[in-house]
């Protein structure tokens, strides 16, 4: 069996009982984001199965009243229009 490493890769590379070369390798960091994957997998499995998952709403938002729309603009445009009148007599 032999063992290495090298910074953060490890590689151990033996045999099994059939003769067959068996080899691994990992790298420390990958093992660590593997593992906190795991665990928030887990967590939110777990959290689904509970029932604590916090569901997400969606407020459904409705246009405005074209009605509602129409008068506001009528209404604007007469205001401007008064407006520039009596600014254009003076």
């Amino acid at each position: 069996m032999y063992r290495g490493k090298s910074g953060q890769a490890n590689l151990t590379v033996g045999s099994d009982g059939s003769g067959n070369i068996v080899a691994e390798a990992s790298c420390d960091s990958l093992q660590r984001l593997v593992l906190w994957y795991e665990e928030e997998l887990a967590r939110i499995r777990s959290e689904s199965r509970n029932g604590t998952l916090n569901d997400v709403q969606t407020e459904e938002k409705r246009p405005p009243n074209p009605v509602r729309v129409f008068i506001i603009g009528v209404l604007a445009g007469l205001f401007a229009g008064i407006l520039l009148t009596i600014k254009l007599k003076k």
